[in-house]
């Protein structure tokens, strides 16, 4: 018994030992990570939080709370037509861009690891996109499709397009910041679409040529189930940059033509700085959240089961 008892006190002893050197140890590195988290507090934390208490009043046009209305603006904006036809717009842009910048990526990629000339400056040009600001972007692609002087009009007149000016049509207006956002991405995409396809080992292709697999069967067989896991990591990327693109459309349509291109972030955007209707804002800034929490979920849980680990 005393044997144990003495035993037992020196185990508390060199655990109230270890636990205070522990807490020593902590100390210079919370000191390191308080600017980090200073930082994320104040542009992050504390604007989610009132975010969150916004949308359960209305807001004066200062942003000040001024009623408390619940579930009101939640059930205003989903009783709102133009919310609708913005939440319509982004899901069809979304699936649309996330999807042409994945197959050019993949197919630009897999060009990019062929053995032809001068290959390597096709792969900086691939890449070169990433160099560039969206702003910087958003004003050439503005000027590419401008009626007066733009190659992209004069390109469709030659081609006999009676309505050349596509950003006064809703379609291609659409058309025209879905081809400018994946233009943006798909340097991101392509670079990591070409280091997943240099990893796959080049012993599975000359089994397959032994075998006279042709070029698409051995991409349909080989190439994709080894790249499956960067696909999906594109997929979930892209999807969740789609909801979030403002640049775009604040440069090149303002939301036009007729709301066609007014989605979700820009949207917000109006509502909070334009029209001072912070309560309404900050109700489909969460809605939006939700949004993209649920379409992350979905491709985890359902996704994912198809990706192969090697």
């Amino acid at each position: 018994m005393e044997l144990n008892k003495e035993l037992n006190k020196s185990t508390a002893k060199s655990q109230g030992k270890l636990a205070e050197t522990i807490r020593e140890n902590n100390k210079p590195a919370f000191w390191f990570l308080m600017p980090s988290l200073l930082i994320l507090t104040l542009f992050t934390f504390y604007p989610m939080i009132m975010t969150v208490y916004n949308s359960f009043f209305a807001t004066n046009i200062r942003g000040e709370s001024a009623k408390f209305v619940g579930l009101g603006n939640y059930l205003d904006i989903f009783k709102d037509p133009l919310f609708l036809q913005s939440l319509t717009g982004t899901l069809v842009y979304v699936v649309a861009f996330a999807l042409a910048t994945i197959v050019l990526g993949v197919i630009l990629a897999r060009l990019a690891t062929m053995k032809l000339r001068r290959i390597s400056w096709f792969q900086t040009a691939f890449a070169g996109t990433m160099g560039t600001s969206a702003a910087a972007a958003s004003i050439l692609w503005l000027f590419l499709f401008d009626p007066s002087v733009g190659l992209a009009s004069f390109a469709l007149k030659a081609l006999g397009v009676t309505n050349a000016n596509l950003l006064v049509d809703p379609t291609g207006a659409m058309i025209v910041i879905v081809l400018a956002s994946v233009w943006m991405a798909l340097g991101f995409a392509f670079l990591i679409l070409l280091s997943a396809f240099q990893s796959v080992p080049p012993e599975y292709y000359e089994v397959a040529d032994i075998a006279g697999w042709s070029q698409f069967k051995q991409t349909l067989k080989i190439t994709v189930p080894m790249i499956s896991p960067t696909l999906f990591f594109l997929f979930v990327v892209e999807i969740i940059d789609g909801f979030k693109m403002f640049a775009q459309i604040d440069l090149i349509t303002g939301g036009g033509p007729n709301n066609a291109t007014n989605f979700l972030a820009y949207k917000i955007y109006q509502d909070a700085f334009a029209f001072h209707n912070f309560g309404t804002a900050s109700a489909e800034s969460i809605v939006l959240t939700v949004i993209i929490a649920l379409a992350t979920w979905v491709q985890f849980h359902f996704t994912e089961r198809k990706v192969y680990y090697a």
